[in-house]
């Protein structure tokens, strides 16, 4: 133990000499909290709908048929009640409940009003806008066709009535932070450390390290904890600014979201060792680090809407580790979930944490040799 604190010692007074490292870990992660993107649109297609049907007559199943026949949407579910609805969204089965309320077609042609309330995940308020447009457009069209056909009388209306979970006030900071966590994390633990390897490797200090009697696990040890240690420093602080500057919730169990963030935090350290241990330079090992930030935007959920993407492209985000760590972090601070809800995107970050560690130590290994 003595000889591993000596070893992080010397880590923690390396990061602190090197003015960059230190503008990369403290600063960067603070501006990326501060300065999200709030005005990024995006077009969405696949839209899983629930339908709630209380009135089960001729309209509803035309207004039904409808949804299921257009190209954006895809009927999934025909549920009793909105506790099945909800349920569906916690487990992120569902984009759109569609709820009819009984004698919907009895209020409509004797009293020309009818209402159809639409609910909808507000965790991702442009994507949930977007659904929620697409599907008062089909009804909106439905009611213009009645109309014409029936000669019904232009004062009929179908109120449409939106409800947005868990985010009411459509606030896009509330999607955009666990996103912007999971790309600092990556930053910080996935880049810094393999750098700090390959470094030590480059000016020949790996050398003597390794021919010393230390154990490898301590040198890795030693190599990895002041990355852990900073990267939960960093979490914490993002945490504060969201909930106290920015008032992002925390509806859910935060030892529960610490422990998802943690495991992800050794995930990606798992990721920047194994780079390490393939990657000769500093600068290649950086480059390939910072090229990891693109699938961490583009392929995690993080800014676009992944059924929205191409077959290829939904499966590579599988294998995204911010794509389980954002769908698990939105269920924790925004939905409020149980831990039960999270058992799928924690399991396979655990797994991807175990296949990154075996691959790391294999090729690590074959160095030594």
């Amino acid at each position: 133990m003595k000889q591993l604190r000596s070893f992080i010692k010397k880590e923690f007074i390396h990061i602190l000499r090197d003015p960059r490292s230190l503008l990369i870990l403290l600063v960067m992660p603070l501006l990326l909290v501060i300065l999200p993107g709030y005005v990024i649109k995006n077009d969405v297609k696949d839209i899983r709908v629930a339908v709630i049907d209380r009135s089960r007559d001729e309209m509803t199943s035309q207004i039904i048929d409808r949804l299921a026949s257009n190209s954006y949407f895809h009927l999934t579910d025909n549920l009793d009640n909105e506790e099945e609805a909800l349920n569906k969204f916690k487990n992120n089965e569902i984009d759109l409940a569609v709820i009819f309320g009984p004698d919907f077609a009895d209020r409509l042609l004797h009293t020309h009003d009818a209402e159809i309330q639409i609910i909808a995940d507000g965790s991702e308020p442009n994507q949930a806008t977007v659904r929620v447009t697409y599907a008062q457009q089909v009804i909106a069209q439905f009611q213009k066709e009645l109309q014409q056909q029936a000669g019904l009388p232009a004062g009929m209306n179908i109120r449409i009535a939106n409800r947005m979970l868990y985010n009411p006030q459509q606030r896009s900071e509330v999607n955009f932070v666990p996103g912007i966590i999971a790309m600092i994390i990556l930053l910080i633990c996935c880049m810094m450390t393999s750098v700090a390897i390959v470094r030590e490797r480059e000016t020949g200090t790996m050398e003597i390290l390794l021919a010393s009697p230390l154990p490898t696990i301590v040198i890795v040890l030693a190599k990895l904890v002041p990355y852990l240690v900073i990267s939960l420093l960093d979490l914490a602080a993002i945490l504060c600014i969201s909930v106290f500057l920015m008032d992002i919730p925390m509806e859910g169990n935060l030892i529960l979201y610490l422990a998802v963030s943690f495991i992800y935090i050794l995930t990606a350290l798992m990721l920047g060792l194994l780079i390490s241990t393939v990657i000769k330079t500093q600068m290649t090992a950086m480059l390939i680090s910072l090229l990891l930030i693109i699938p961490t935007i583009y392929l995690s959920g993080m800014v676009f809407d992944i059924a929205s993407m191409p077959l290829p492209a939904q499966i590579v985000s599988n294998i995204v580790p911010a794509k389980w760590f954002i769908l698990a972090s939105r269920k924790i601070m925004i939905e409020g979930v149980e831990a039960s809800y999270v058992m799928k995107e924690l399991m396979i970050l655990v797994a991807e944490l175990i296949v990154f560690l075996l691959l790391a130590w294999k090729f690590f290994k074959t160095r030594l040799e």
